[in-house]
């Protein structure tokens, strides 16, 4: 008989010239017409459960880590395995029992090889830490890249392949013009359609936010008291780059006339683009309580979900709505969001996360985006969400806190160490580090017990979120 694979090759072969999108028509509908290639019978294979969260057996937590300070421009740390090299140092002087050779499993988290100039980077940052013989991977999905780290590392531990598990993520985006810049993370929307048409992301989120706001009540002033929350925030941060450069309290007064960018969204309004570098160690239970007994943190929580690369392809989405029901997302919400925390949530045995979860770390790209996470959160509705943001309920004087640490709009937003960042900041707050590493007690979350991390990418593409606890 005619072997599928001959089939296959004429088609390849036929059709290897000409335009590209009609060579791709062609080549689905002739492999259509093609018959399935028989295969010799074998016994059914006995359906299995899938195994997920406590399942597994193994708990996931997270021992210790540490950032460089994030900046824009000369900041000495250029160097970017000096600057992981020195995270993991710090994370030593926190936890002295742990050594590298306790390390047998290496995750680099590293979004975008256009601002460092060189592929593989996660090559010579693990020569450079002396790892070789250690098995790594490189992980980059977009925004979520370094919460993409976390999760594999989680899923490491759980699989009882690996113990002792390292992250280290990084991005230096100050090796580029800011224009470059907003054009090489433009080139992670789809690069054939909107790039072309000068699309980036503020306009994307403007966009949304300007549909969104209309729908959900909110005022540009109540956006930008997220702002003002999060840069405010920072100032008792000495590593956040906004306490680093600007360095003053602003009020919403200073965010709408920090001028323009794309209605509604201001200047203040936007995290910054960063230099920065990220240490974190994720291990199980046993490792844990044997190097850090007393400041561990237990990673309670997984979810990681996805959607369209373009806002407005979700409108009338089959899967969304069979899950959530018609007109949702339309093209201003977050279903992947929503979605990865309730998995979250789920094997966390969250039902009430306004009441459960004591705080959150989440990803302020724009002050915008942080309200709408609020909604996908679960902790707001729209018919109460304009109130919880004018009340101050997540400041840190409110019932629920969000970006104690300063956020992406506060901190920065080194791509690929920020998911790692916010998980950081996190886990300071639950293991009592919160008051040593910030410059007062006033950006500790008091007797803080579980909190909500957030990592997104694109335009809500790719989001994941982790709920971690206190032991």
């Amino acid at each position: 008989m005619a072997s599928g694979y001959v089939q296959l090759w004429e088609v390849i072969r036929r059709f290897d010239c000409g335009n590209y999108e009609t060579k791709n028509i062609l080549i689905t509908e002739t492999l259509l017409s093609i018959a399935p290639i028989p295969v010799a019978s074998k016994p059914p294979v006995p359906a299995t459960r899938r195994l997920r969260g406590s399942d597994m057996g193994r708990k996931v937590c997270i021992v210790g880590g540490a950032t460089t300070p994030f900046d824009y421009g000369p900041t000495g740390l250029e160097n970017v395995e000096k600057g992981a090299a020195d995270c993991i140092k710090e994370t030593q002087r926190d936890v002295p029992d742990f050594h590298m050779k306790d390390l047998d499993f290496m995750i680099y988290s590293h979004f975008s090889v256009h601002f460092g100039h060189q592929l593989a980077a996660e090559w010579i940052v693990h020569d450079h830490l002396g790892l070789c013989g250690m098995p790594h991977i490189r992980i980059e999905n977009g925004g979520n890249t370094g919460g993409s780290a976390l999760y594999g590392a989680a899923l490491a531990i759980m699989s009882g392949h690996h113990d002792v598990v390292g992250i280290v993520g990084w991005e230096t985006m100050d090796s580029v013009r800011q224009s470059q810049g907003s054009e090489f993370i433009a080139m992670a929307s789809d690069v054939r359609y909107e790039l072309m048409v000068g699309g980036i992301y503020p306009i994307y989120y403007a966009s949304m936010a300007n549909k969104w706001m209309k729908e959900n009540g909110m005022k540009e002033e109540d956006i930008a008291l997220i702002s003002v929350k999060n840069k405010n925030n920072a100032m008792d941060n000495p590593k956040a780059q906004w306490y680093r450069n600007e360095h003053r309290y602003i009020t919403v007064d200073d965010v709408m006339n920090s001028g323009l960018i794309a209605y509604p969204i201001k200047k203040y309004d936007c995290c910054v683009m960063s230099r920065g570098t990220a240490f974190m160690l994720v291990t199980s239970e046993e490792y844990a309580k044997k190097v850090a007994p007393d400041h561990y943190t237990v990673i309670d929580g997984i979810g990681l979900s996805s959607c369209t690369i373009r806002a407005g392809d979700r409108i009338g989405y089959p899967s969304w709505e069979k899950l959530y029901g018609k007109g949702y997302p339309d093209m201003t919400e977050f279903g992947a969001c929503r979605k990865s925390a309730e998995d979250a949530y789920k094997m966390a045995g969250i039902t009430d996360p306004k009441k459960e979860i004591s705080f959150g770390e989440i990803h302020d790209a724009f002050s915008t985006s942080e309200a709408q996470i609020y909604k996908a959160l679960g902790i707001a509705n729209r018919d109460n969400i304009a109130k919880l943001i004018r009340d101050g309920e997540t400041t840190m004087d409110g019932s629920i806190p969000m970006n104690p640490g300063g956020g992406l709009i506060g901190y920065g937003h080194p791509v690929g160490a920020t998911g790692l960042m916010s998980s950081i900041e996190a886990h300071y707050q639950l293991s009592g580090l919160a008051s040593k590493k910030h410059l007062s007690k006033k950006t500790t979350v008091e007797n803080a017990k579980c909190g909500i991390v957030n990592s997104h990418a694109g335009t809500g593409t790719s989001i994941s979120n982790f709920i971690l606890r206190r032991p």
